[in-house]
């Protein structure tokens, strides 16, 4: 990808976020909308989306934003409720799809077990916006908000160890269970590493990165 093409789309993401508040439509709906326009526009971009792209450029930021965005003592009192949600939930409806995915399109029980692994985890953004504009109970937002932020480990293991299976490993309950607690614990462990890490230098600096109200 180069920056003329990062450049272009990002004025065309402004663009889709400018037009979609003076319609009163969702940002997410406005996207998806003006990526079909580019694709029956056509054209020569080739974007290449590879695994370490949206691990490392796409998915972190969005993730902080969200998490940015969550009350600590709101989500401390409802996280019995949002780690079922995040971790049995994804489970059973990726075995849902899977199963809907076997009995009416005909795929093999490994490959739909795959896309139910990699649909179970949706991304909630066109939700919460709508969830905003009709302005429901908050804890509902909440839940839906913090499950988000947690599920994605629960996929990520079940897709690793679907794929591991595709390739001729065995299918074993202890080896899942401890891959999901070191995805969990070890991505909670770093970021408190790193969110002190920060803490101990932005505390120790008197350069503001912007105006600040004194």
């Amino acid at each position: 990808m180069s920056v003329s093409q990062l450049g272009l789309i990002l004025l065309v993401a402004c663009v889709v976020a400018i037009v979609s508040r003076r319609l009163q439509l969702p940002y997410s709906a406005g996207l998806v909308a003006a990526g079909i326009c580019l694709a029956l526009l056509g054209g020569s971009m080739n974007l290449a989306l590879s695994p370490d792209l949206i691990y490392t450029v796409l998915l972190p930021p969005l993730i902080f934003e969200a998490a940015l965005q969550l009350k600590w003592r709101p989500f401390r009192d409802n996280l019995p409720v949002t780690a079922t949600l995040a971790f049995p939930g994804v489970l059973l409806s990726g075995a849902i799809i899977a199963t809907g995915m076997h009995l009416f399109i005909g795929w093999g029980w490994l490959g739909s077990a795959l896309f139910g692994a990699l649909i179970a985890a949706t991304d909630p953004v066109s939700v919460v916006a709508a969830f905003k504009e009709m302005k429901v109970e908050p804890r509902l937002s909440l839940l839906v908000e913090s499950e988000s932020l947690l599920n994605d480990g629960a996929a990520a293991v079940a897709f690793a160890i679907l794929v591991s299976v595709a390739h001729g490993a065995g299918l074993q309950p202890a080896a899942m269970a401890i891959s999901l607690l070191w995805m969990v614990l070890g991505g909670l462990a770093v970021g408190i590493l790193v969110a002190g890490a920060a803490l101990l230098v932005a505390g120790r600096t008197e350069d503001h990165l912007g105006p600040v109200d004194k």
